[in-house]
Protein backbone atom coordinates (compact mmCIF):
# COMPACT_ATOMS: atom_id res chain seq x y z
CA UNK A 1 0.00 0.00 0.00
CA UNK A 2 0.90 3.55 -0.83
CA UNK A 3 1.10 6.02 1.43
CA UNK A 4 -1.17 9.17 0.85
CA UNK A 5 2.17 11.36 0.79
CA UNK A 6 3.51 8.63 -2.37
CA UNK A 7 -0.18 8.99 -3.96
CA UNK A 8 -0.32 12.78 -3.71
CA UNK A 9 3.44 12.32 -5.05
CA UNK A 10 3.09 10.70 -7.97
CA UNK A 11 -0.26 12.34 -8.74
CA UNK A 12 1.17 15.48 -8.98
CA UNK A 13 3.76 14.47 -11.41
CA UNK A 14 0.94 12.95 -13.47
CA UNK A 15 -0.54 16.52 -13.98
CA UNK A 16 2.52 18.48 -14.38
CA UNK A 17 3.74 16.10 -17.10
CA UNK A 18 0.23 16.57 -18.80
CA UNK A 19 0.12 19.95 -18.17
CA UNK A 20 3.80 19.77 -20.37
CA UNK A 21 2.79 16.92 -22.89
CA UNK A 22 5.59 14.72 -21.89
CA UNK A 23 6.20 12.08 -19.45
CA UNK A 24 3.22 11.40 -18.05
CA UNK A 25 2.80 7.39 -19.73
CA UNK A 26 5.93 6.49 -17.35
CA UNK A 27 3.42 6.71 -14.61
CA UNK A 28 0.44 4.48 -15.32
CA UNK A 29 0.42 0.35 -14.92
CA UNK A 30 0.45 -1.80 -17.48
CA UNK A 31 -3.28 -2.47 -17.07
CA UNK A 32 -4.36 0.75 -15.72
CA UNK A 33 -8.71 0.31 -16.13
CA UNK A 34 -10.53 3.79 -17.54
CA UNK A 35 -14.28 3.73 -16.26
CA UNK A 36 -16.94 6.39 -14.90
CA UNK A 37 -18.71 8.71 -18.16
CA UNK A 38 -16.83 7.54 -20.78
CA UNK A 39 -17.84 5.65 -23.48
CA UNK A 40 -16.64 2.12 -22.98
CA UNK A 41 -14.29 1.24 -20.04
CA UNK A 42 -11.05 0.23 -21.25
CA UNK A 43 -8.27 -1.77 -19.84
CA UNK A 44 -4.72 -0.99 -20.63
CA UNK A 45 -1.53 1.38 -21.22
CA UNK A 46 -1.89 1.02 -24.67
CA UNK A 47 -5.57 2.06 -25.11
CA UNK A 48 -5.50 4.44 -21.88
CA UNK A 49 -2.88 6.60 -24.15
CA UNK A 50 -4.32 6.68 -26.86
CA UNK A 51 -7.75 7.75 -25.44
CA UNK A 52 -9.20 11.25 -27.93
CA UNK A 53 -9.62 12.63 -24.52
CA UNK A 54 -5.46 13.46 -24.24
CA UNK A 55 -5.21 14.54 -27.16
CA UNK A 56 -8.20 17.80 -26.80
CA UNK A 57 -6.34 19.37 -23.74
CA UNK A 58 -4.50 22.64 -23.93
CA UNK A 59 -4.15 22.99 -20.59
CA UNK A 60 -5.55 22.01 -17.04
CA UNK A 61 -5.29 23.20 -13.46
CA UNK A 62 -5.62 20.66 -10.69
CA UNK A 63 -8.56 22.77 -8.11
CA UNK A 64 -8.41 20.31 -5.11
CA UNK A 65 -6.99 16.48 -4.58
CA UNK A 66 -7.81 14.48 -1.84
CA UNK A 67 -5.62 11.65 -0.76
CA UNK A 68 -5.94 8.50 1.77
CA UNK A 69 -3.09 5.99 1.35
CA UNK A 70 -3.53 4.83 -2.39
CA UNK A 71 -7.14 6.06 -3.17
CA UNK A 72 -7.28 10.03 -4.11
CA UNK A 73 -9.90 11.95 -5.89
CA UNK A 74 -8.73 15.21 -7.96
CA UNK A 75 -11.26 18.18 -9.26
CA UNK A 76 -9.87 19.09 -12.57
CA UNK A 77 -10.23 22.26 -15.02
CA UNK A 78 -9.46 21.41 -18.52
CA UNK A 79 -9.37 23.61 -21.37
CA UNK A 80 -9.67 21.45 -24.54
CA UNK A 81 -9.97 21.46 -27.97
CA UNK A 82 -12.62 19.89 -30.02
CA UNK A 83 -11.16 17.84 -33.04
CA UNK A 84 -12.98 20.45 -34.84
CA UNK A 85 -10.99 23.41 -33.59
CA UNK A 86 -13.46 24.31 -30.83
CA UNK A 87 -11.92 25.60 -27.72
CA UNK A 88 -13.52 24.74 -24.35
CA UNK A 89 -13.46 24.37 -20.55
CA UNK A 90 -14.93 21.78 -18.46
CA UNK A 91 -14.13 20.18 -14.63
CA UNK A 92 -14.09 16.60 -13.73
CA UNK A 93 -13.66 14.68 -11.31
CA UNK A 94 -11.08 11.84 -11.13
CA UNK A 95 -11.04 8.79 -8.61
CA UNK A 96 -7.70 7.73 -8.66
CA UNK A 97 -5.76 4.12 -7.21
CA UNK A 98 -2.15 3.60 -7.02
CA UNK A 99 -0.90 0.61 -6.86
CA UNK A 100 2.93 -0.39 -6.43
CA UNK A 101 3.83 3.04 -7.23
CA UNK A 102 2.06 3.09 -10.74
CA UNK A 103 -1.30 4.87 -11.28
CA UNK A 104 -3.52 1.83 -11.63
CA UNK A 105 -7.65 2.89 -12.13
CA UNK A 106 -9.09 6.08 -12.99
CA UNK A 107 -13.01 6.39 -12.89
CA UNK A 108 -14.13 10.22 -14.38
CA UNK A 109 -16.95 11.75 -13.87
CA UNK A 110 -18.36 14.78 -15.73
CA UNK A 111 -20.98 16.89 -17.34
CA UNK A 112 -21.44 14.80 -21.01
CA UNK A 113 -24.22 16.73 -22.52
CA UNK A 114 -22.17 19.85 -22.03
CA UNK A 115 -19.38 17.89 -23.18
CA UNK A 116 -21.26 16.48 -26.44
CA UNK A 117 -22.26 19.82 -27.10
CA UNK A 118 -18.95 21.71 -27.08
CA UNK A 119 -17.70 18.72 -29.46
CA UNK A 120 -20.09 18.96 -32.20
Amino acid sequence: MNTSAETKEILQKYYDCLSKKEGWQSLLSEDILLTGTVAKESKGKELFVNNNFFKMVKDLTLKRMIVENDNACALVSYDLTSPKGKNFSGDVAEIWKVKDGKLDSLAIYFDTAEFQKSIA
